[in-house]
């Protein structure tokens, strides 16, 4: 059997979570999956059900190195110079898998993503890496869809070429609520996941296709062995590659780019109440998290992290307080807390 790698893609700097999320402790590194478990550390542990440690890469920004390595000890980290989106980042990794080994494939795994069927998972994991290594394909995955969600991306089926496996016919980025719920009910459209599975020397070969200059920069990387010495070679490159995502650089204009319907759980934990809709409730509906208190409450989030929150009388709101920050929204308006982050941002800057 070929080596079989999983890069980690844990650069993001989402702010949704805001106060508990910052850029020094984005949304990857809070405990927000099951058990209170960190995403990235949930991320590694689904990882290593398809891949030993020694083949499990996680890229992340060079100023969060050291936080993710203390997230997940013995983990392969490496450190981008400077953010330049998804197509650089996997394309990067694509040369170091190859120059490792020449005939394996690779998955990609966003950090920051709530995956709870993990045995679902893996048996998709396993289903697509064989489809990998038997075919020169680029395969993603399809999540079936439950509401009319425009924060998504989505990919239309094509033909069908086996069970639950079908050709791409389009990736399309968000759609406005009246198309997305067309394609709900129309059946023939997937939220887009993020995850993918395909050969080093398979996704490099469409990069040459669809982006030579990003290709040809990336080809003439060279380093002594070793993850540092990697990490440093791509200090004279990363900085001059284009910024662009590996759906619009790679995917979209790819002819063989496969798509499977997953069989698994899957959420990109968003917003506020995304993540309590997962999350234990009290008898009243409240999801209470740390030092935290709801009195006379229903159906809110309460959040004390580095600080005691409480909350009284109150119907269908978010209350977090993360050391010396506090946040209060309606929890139907939770997916507007980036307005809270600019804010901060501009405030900050003056």
């Amino acid at each position: 059997m070929p080596d079989r790698y999983v890069l980690i893609l844990a650069g993001g700097r989402g702010e949704r979570f805001w106060p508990w999320s910052t850029r020094e402790r984005p949304k990857q590194l809070l405990p927000l999956a099951r058990g209170g478990v960190s995403l990235l550390a949930a991320t590694v542990a689904r990882a290593r059900r398809v891949a030993p440690p020694e083949r499990i890469l996680i890229l992340t920004a060079r100023d969060l190195v050291d936080a993710v390595r203390r997230e997940c000890p013995g983990a392969r980290v490496l450190g981008e110079p400077v953010g330049r989106n998804t197509a650089p980042a996997i394309a990067a990794a694509a040369r170091l898998v190859l120059a490792e080994s020449p005939d394996a494939a690779f998955a990609v795994f966003p950090a920051d993503h709530a995956i709870d069927d993990e045995e679902a998972f893996r048996a998709d994991l396993v289903r697509a890496f064989e489809a990998a290594e038997r075919e020169p394909v680029l395969l993603t995955f399809g999540i079936r869809p439950t509401r009319p969600e425009t924060n998504f991306g989505y990919i239309e089926r094509g033909a069908r070429v086996g069970e639950r496996l079908h050709r791409v016919a389009a990736f399309t980025e968000k759609p406005d609520r009246e198309r997305a719920a067309a394609w709900v009910a129309g059946g023939r459209h997937a939220w887009n996941a993020g995850i993918f599975v395909w050969r080093a020397a398979v996704f490099l070969d469409a990069l040459a296709a669809s982006r030579p200059a990003m290709a040809a920069a990336l080809r003439g990387l060279a380093w002594e062995g070793g993850d540092e010495g990697f990490a440093r070679a791509l200090d004279a490159v990363f900085p001059g590659l284009e910024a662009v995502s590996v759906d619009y650089a790679v995917l979209e204009s790819a002819p063989n780019v496969l798509t499977l319907d997953a069989g698994f759980d899957w959420d990109d934990l968003g917003s506020w109440s995304a993540w309590a809709s997962r999350q234990p409730r009290d008898a009243h509906g409240n999801v209470l998290f740390g030092d935290a208190l709801a009195i006379d409450c229903r159906d809110c989030v309460v959040v004390g992290d580095g600080g005691r929150a409480a909350a009284l009388g109150l119907d269908g709101m978010v209350v977090v307080h993360v050391r010396g920050a506090t946040l209060a929204v309606p929890l139907d308006r939770s997916e507007q807390v980036r307005r809270v982050t600019e804010a901060v941002r501009a405030r900050e800057a003056r």
